[in-house]
């Protein structure tokens, strides 16, 4: 076997070097990229028979994919967004391979071939500010853990951040106690390397300035237990497990994203200008944001009173309006 033709290296180049400095990805797409081959390695490993590190790149057959993208969601219950989205990175590593070296076309064109399934778009869930109350009340504020919980939790709500936004916020990332009656902002870290300042509620401000207080700039906002940053899977934790603890919510899904569709909503009930939300998100298109417009039925219901579609009464029939007739014979 030629060495160009074992899959290890090639995978090691696609890795550090294309996704990082020739394409310059986003660190957290690099990490999904990442993840797909920590799960897919040793799925192939195991139908053909050999360590992850003898693997071949022919032996990543195109049937084996579509056997792999069964198992994500079959076996791990993934969605249909989840296994098109380890597609997207197999096909980019082929892609890769086939660019490098010819002799891999043909076996590329195999993998490239693969289609995305088709998703249908998911209801957008979110909550009332009552929901949202009683969700905020339940960490223990009596103890540290507890009121980083609560920070946290009303963090997320009042900026509407993205869980890998929380994660990695800092303390310098935050402008508290500024005075003169200005708003306390936080700068978030978004997605593509985009940054966007969102004004903090006061009570969000206070319990944000007692985490921080003594910390450096460089330091994380969000601590867990441990003492460690908190991660992705463990901000999505705490919300399910605070969601549990509320009888409204028995039965339903919440995630931090929930959190994030229900600041959008309320701010679009209270008369906030669509285009603000979006800012306010950090949403590159308008079109983005427009689809909380679609889910709040009180605005549908004042739009319809302000468009005054209410019906006058019966008509009489085109037909029998002799004047109309009279008028359409003249012409």
């Amino acid at each position: 076997m030629r060495d160009v033709d074992i899959l290890g290296p090639w995978l090691e180049r696609f890795l550090l070097e294309h996704i990082v400095t020739e394409r310059n990805l986003a660190r957290n797409t690099q990490k999904s990229y990442r993840d797909t081959f920590v799960l897919l390695l040793p799925f192939v490993s195991g139908k053909v028979g050999k360590p992850p590190d003898q693997l071949a790149v022919r032996d990543l057959t195109s049937g084996l994919v579509l056997e792999f993208l069964a198992h994500l969601e079959d076996d791990r219950d993934c969605s249909v967004q989840t296994r098109n989205l380890r597609l997207t990175a197999i096909r980019a590593f082929a892609r890769f391979v086939a660019s490098r070296d010819p002799a891999q076309v043909a076996w590329c064109g195999h993998i490239r071939a693969i289609p995305s399934k088709k998703a249908m778009p998911q209801p957008i869930g979110w909550l009332t500010r009552d929901e949202v109350d009683a969700m905020l009340e339940v960490p223990d504020r009596g103890t540290m853990r507890g009121r980083t919980e609560h920070a946290l939790l009303r963090f997320l709500y009042n900026t509407g951040a993205r869980v890998s936004e929380a994660a990695q916020l800092r303390a310098g990332d935050l402008q508290i106690g500024r005075g003169d009656g200005r708003h306390a902002l936080a700068t978030l870290h978004g997605k593509g390397g985009k940054t966007r300042l969102c004004p903090l509620i006061p009570e969000t401000e206070r319990v944000l300035a007692d985490l921080v207080r003594g910390s450096s700039a460089a330091d994380p906002v969000f601590l867990s237990r441990y003492g460690r940053p908190y991660t992705r899977f463990g901000i999505y934790r705490l919300v399910e497990r605070c969601a549990d603890e509320v009888s409204s919510l028995a039965g339903r899904k919440v995630t931090p994203h929930v959190l994030r569709h229900s600041i959008a909503c309320h701010l679009l009930h209270v008369g906030v200008d669509i285009n603000t939300v979006r800012a306010w998100l950090g949403h590159a298109r308008i079109d983005t944001t427009n689809v909380y417009a679609e889910i709040d039925l009180n605005m549908k219901a004042r739009a319809i009173e302000l468009c005054g579609l209410v019906e006058s009464g019966p008509s009489r029939h085109w037909k029998e309006d002799k004047d109309l007739m009279a008028f359409l014979r003249s012409l």
